[in-house]
């Protein structure tokens, strides 16, 4: 996981390729969904799901690697309570872990409002409430007290990088999803900046939800005396 972060921060920093001449790759997206409420709920059901098997990846950890204490776990209401009103506090957790992952997952939850099509500001408000109320004084403090790294350095820098990886996820799909003219090396850089995303928009879940991309172009034919088709084009 670090080496794969690392290499797209190089990515970004080195690539001439990620610095076109016009600044609307960057800053238009290519898929605006019609409803950034069902956008934002279709996500926010998937980032449940990816969390709680998150923690269930985590839970089978060393203890060494995640200070999770899992004989606390199995007495989980008494224990809940007792952790959150003990925190936060300074924990010990790997640098990887809160300077790392944490920020990355940050940058997840930003981005679902963000290319929902809420503006930067209400994003980095999404991803205080979800890092914070959802995971930190959620489902970690099942097994771990609050922490104020966890607390502070994941949305603030998360929000840095979300913001970052909104620019890049733009270029790239704007790009025909091709980076370095390679297909595969966009679809997975696509997938891990924003893996919730890439289900919905790459996968095609939010299409099956019923929600509709209104930068799409559709067609229809029209047909003509002479045999010739006319071909309409307009935007959903």
């Amino acid at each position: 996981m670090k080496k794969i972060f690392l290499l797209f921060i190089c990515l970004i920093c080195l690539s001439k390729d990620l610095y076109p001449q016009s600044l609307d790759s960057l800053r238009i997206p290519a898929y605006i969904p019609n409803s950034k409420w069902a956008y934002l709920g279709t996500s926010a059901m998937l980032t449940i799901t990816g969390s709680l098997a998150g923690a269930g990846i985590l839970f089978l950890m060393p203890e060494s690697v995640t200070k999770w204490d899992k004989e606390d776990i199995k007495n989980l209401g008494t224990n809940y309570l007792r952790k959150v009103k003990s925190g936060p506090v300074v924990d010990k957790d790997e640098w990887w872990l809160n300077w790392i992952t944490h920020p990355y997952w940050g940058a997840v939850y930003y981005l679902q409002t963000r290319r929902a099509g809420f503006n930067w500001g209400f994003s980095t408000f999404y991803s205080f409430l979800c890092s914070t109320f959802f995971w930190e004084y959620g489902i970690e403090a099942f097994a771990e007290t609050p922490s104020w790294q966890d607390l502070v350095v994941t949305p603030a820098l998360g929000s840095l990088f979300g913001e970052l990886f909104y620019l890049g996820i733009n270029y790239i799909q704007n790009n025909n999803s091709e980076l370095f003219g390679s297909k595969f090396l966009g679809g997975l850089m696509l997938f891990l900046m924003d893996p919730i995303g890439f289900v919905i928009q790459d996968l095609k879940l939010g299409k099956a939800m019923g929600i509709k991309n209104t930068q799409d172009f559709q067609s229809f034919y029209l047909p003509k005396k002479d045999g010739i088709t006319f071909v309409a084009t307009y935007r959903w």
